[in-house]
């Protein structure tokens, strides 16, 4: 220990103060010399002369014993507070086991940190290396996923005046459907208006300037024709194929004044094939009368029949009339798939689709031609975003081709209907008639 026990010693040091020393003292002296004095006086019996004496020898001893554990007590009190106090706490806790706490908590605080620093610097890391991961595997996919393909493009490029060449294609059916009534029911400033007659007469002229083959008939039609029509308009008045069939796109604008060939011609097949003969012309003094004022509802009923049936040829000439401006923009896409198709001809293809193509011509390319390339099937070998996407481009033509399947469905129902309305009026008239014969019959019994 050396040192260090001398200095422990050093703290059990402690001075009372000189008055209680000395009392001390002389309580010592005199418990000695109580007991003490039996011995020197030998073996002679000693005995207080009375009872004070011993009353005053029990005091002082009771007083001696009682101070001596008091301050026994004391001083082994003030002993252990000294231990705990100056040895203890002053001087092992304080300057022993709490600056070597303090050391250990600092170097346990510093090392912690010190860990945690490079732990925290390897989580960074590891987020920047993740995050740097994850933006580069973005990149990639975004450059994977966006890299156009040229199928998209022809797709949506010949998608382009659909919407347009439809509502186009709607306009010119219902032209020609007021056209034909107009026609059926003699409104003014039509050549029909007069009658039947004045009719066939404005027909036939237009047959023989546009329509006349004098090699029909067996060559019977040189009295009426001098020479054969040109060779693109001979029959088109009767040919529904050449004249609407095969065409995809046909040469048909009603916004404005120019009367074309392809507007001559279907109106003309029209007349042909729809209210061949018109109705006669009621005179005003007939309809003055209420009973002759049912025929005008008769040939409206008709009119109406006609209707339902020719809507469907307006709908077809409709599809296939000549598209809007956009429309003149995506012709020579659409050129441009015929020549892969193999038709390099540009004036060919130009005739085929027009200058404008119309939406028949147009949903043509988009549900037919374009998968009749072979490159459309080897494209396919692409990224899976691009597959998706021309899935779903195809999903679309899909629908609007459904729904153009649709409508035709509903146009053959209505003509169905209008065929058993018709079928249904013959057995009404004659259940009517039967029951008119039975009723006279009745009544001429009754007599």
């Amino acid at each position: 220990m050396g040192h260090r026990g001398l200095q422990t010693r050093r703290y059990y040091r402690y001075d009372f103060k000189k008055p209680r020393r000395l009392f001390l003292r002389l309580s010592v002296i005199v418990a000695l010399l109580t007991i003490l004095f039996p011995v020197l006086h030998g073996n002679k019996a000693w005995a207080c002369p009375n009872c004070g004496c011993v009353a005053v020898a029990h005091g002082a001893s009771r007083t001696f014993i009682v101070a001596e554990h008091t301050a026994t007590k004391a001083f082994v009190t003030a002993q252990f507070e000294l231990h705990r106090q100056l040895f203890i706490i002053d001087f092992f806790f304080k300057k022993h086991l709490l600056p070597a706490m303090m050391m250990m908590t600092e170097q346990l605080s510093v090392v912690a940190m010190q860990q945690m620093m490079s732990l925290g610097a390897m989580f960074d890391a590891k987020h920047q290396q993740e995050t740097e991961r994850l933006f580069q595997q973005l990149t990639a996919r975004a450059h994977k996923d966006y890299q156009p393909s040229t199928d998209m493009c022809t797709i949506g490029t010949a998608a382009r005046g659909l919407g347009s060449s439809y509502r186009n294609g709607e306009l010119t059916a219902h032209l020609l459907a007021q056209h034909s009534i107009r026609r059926q029911m003699g409104n003014a400033n039509v050549n029909a208006a007069p009658g039947p007659d004045i009719d066939r007469r404005g027909r036939l002229t237009l047959f023989i300037e546009r329509y006349c083959d004098i090699n029909d008939n067996n060559r019977g039609l040189e009295a009426l024709c001098e020479n054969s029509a040109s060779a693109d308009s001979i029959n088109k008045d009767v040919d529904f194929v050449h004249t609407v069939y095969n065409p995809l796109t046909l040469d048909i604008d009603f916004s404005d004044d120019d009367m074309t060939g392809d507007e001559q011609d279907v109106m003309a097949l029209a007349r042909n094939l729809y209210a061949h003969d018109v109705f006669l012309r009621i005179p005003q003094t007939l309809l003055e009368k209420p009973s002759n004022q049912d025929a005008i509802l008769d040939m409206r009923s008709v009119v109406a029949k006609r209707s339902v049936a020719e809507h469907s040829f307006d709908s077809i000439v409709g599809m296939k009339t000549a598209g809007t401006g956009i429309s003149a923009e995506t012709g020579p896409y659409l050129q441009v798939i015929l020549q892969q198709l193999g038709i390099e001809d540009t004036e060919e293809t130009a005739i085929l689709l027009g200058d404008r193509p119309s939406y028949h011509a147009q949903m043509e390319f988009l549900t037919k031609k374009i998968y009749q390339n072979p490159s459309f099937y080897v494209n396919l070998y692409d990224k899976p975003v691009n597959v998706a996407r021309k899935g779903a481009a195809i999903r679309a033509i899909s629908l609007m081709q459904n729904m153009d399947m649709f409508k035709s469905r509903l146009r053959n129902e209505a003509m169905l209907s209008v065929l058993l309305e018709l079928e249904l009026a013959k057995e009404q008239r004659a259940a009517q008639n039967l029951l008119n014969k039975l009723r006279t019959s009745g009544e001429k019994r009754e007599p």
